[in-house]
């Protein structure tokens, strides 16, 4: 069980842990102890703590499931076997495109898994950190007891804190000397909070030089880009979506037209959105005569919330919006990943601002349309 929680405490930096797309898919066969035919078995990723979210559903046959499919890497999945509702196990797999084979043991026994290439290299990796998490586990549990002095507790923190740091750069070594490799994608996603500056990139470089088309790595390059792309001084980015009443838009339809234009990323669901549209109405009231402009991006799904919100709202500026949620291609070309967002725009479309909120979008507005 301990085995299982720190797995599962590692999800929390979940991230696409995938690799480059393969040509051949992926076969997990196996049978499940505890279970019949006609019950079901779940391909699962974990979000939280222990929040198993499915991907895909197998049904038990002669007392085996098999499920197959193509994915574009190598990532942390679980296998849920139910009986008559509720669970038997659950067994952790690295998903890759490979054939997997699985004999899962009811109840906390430890199921017997045999994957691919980069399951056996997680073996390596996980088998690694035992050295370390067994070592820290007696000064842990004197760090927090109480009945020690507190001189005594200290040095076992100090203990830990040591170890901690030789865990981390073990880390940091495995997946260096395992590049080019899908696992070594993955891992870099779950460490990267525990790079330095100049670690990070010192190892984006060797990942550029030798694995540039794995996914993590490009979504990390593609995050920095738009980052850096979307800073105050530099140039706005244009994107086309339908308005409201269907028609294409662009933001390049209005900046050059107004001194000020504020692109504004909402969406009808989000409620600190709607809680912040009183002072963008505000806002725009008392500076659109001058010249102050808004474009609004919305991250909605459903058109019918979305139009009921422009309502609602009663917004009278344009909108705009692909209907995607948080896969809008204008989410992604300026890199939001909450909302309310916004970027301020002059006349030459040079970002101004950022992520105005209350009283200070009226403030910088007004200000610059002096």
């Amino acid at each position: 069980m301990k085995k299982l929680l720190f797995a599962c405490a590692s999800l929390l930096v979940m991230a696409a842990c995938t690799q480059k797309p393969a040509t051949t898919g992926y076969t997990i066969s196996g049978t499940a102890e505890g279970t019949e035919d006609g019950d079901t078995v779940f391909l699962c990723e974990m979000q939280g703590f222990f929040s198993m979210v499915p991907l895909d559903t197998a049904i038990i046959q002669d007392g085996k499931f098999e499920f197959k499919g193509e994915t574009e890497g190598a990532s942390l999945r679980f296998l849920l076997p139910i009986h008559k509702g509720e669970p038997t196990t659950f067994a952790q797999i690295i998903l890759e495109n490979a054939e997997i084979k699985a004999q899962l043991v009811k109840g906390e026994g430890e199921s017997k898994i045999e994957g691919g290439p980069n399951a056996k290299l997680y073996a390596e990796y996980t088998e690694g950190e035992k050295v370390f998490n067994e070592q820290m586990e007696k000064p842990w549990r004197a760090s927090m007891d109480s009945t020690l002095t507190e001189e005594e507790r200290n040095a076992a923190k100090a203990t830990v804190d040591s170890l901690q740091q030789l865990l981390t750069d073990y880390h940091k070594k495995f997946i260096t000397d395992h590049v080019p490799s899908a696992l070594s994608d993955m891992l870099l996603a779950y460490n990267i909070q525990n790079y330095t500056d100049e670690e990070l990139e010192e190892l984006l470089k060797l990942f550029g030089e030798k694995q540039p088309d794995y996914p993590v790595y490009k979504a990390i390059m593609a995050e920095r880009a738009a980052t850096a792309a979307t800073t105050i001084g530099h140039e706005y980015t244009d994107f086309e979506m339908p308005s409201a009443d269907g028609k294409a838009m662009k933001i390049s339809d209005f900046v050059g037209k107004s001194p000020l234009v504020l692109v504004d990323f909402w969406a009808s669901w989000c409620g600190p959105c709607r809680a912040e549209m009183p002072h963008v109405l505000k806002a725009y009231e008392q500076y659109h005569q001058q010249g102050f402009e808004i474009v609004g991006v919305s991250l909605d799904n459903n058109k019918d919330a979305w139009l009921k919100a422009i309502d609602q709202l009663k917004l009278p500026w344009p909108q705009m919006s692909d209907l995607k949620g948080w896969e809008s291609e204008g989410a992604k070309k300026y890199n939001v990943r909450s909302i309310p967002a916004n970027v301020l725009l002059d006349k030459d479309g040079k970002i101004v601002a950022k992520d105005l909120r209350g009283e200070e979008l009226a403030e910088r507005v007004g200000q610059l349309l002096q």
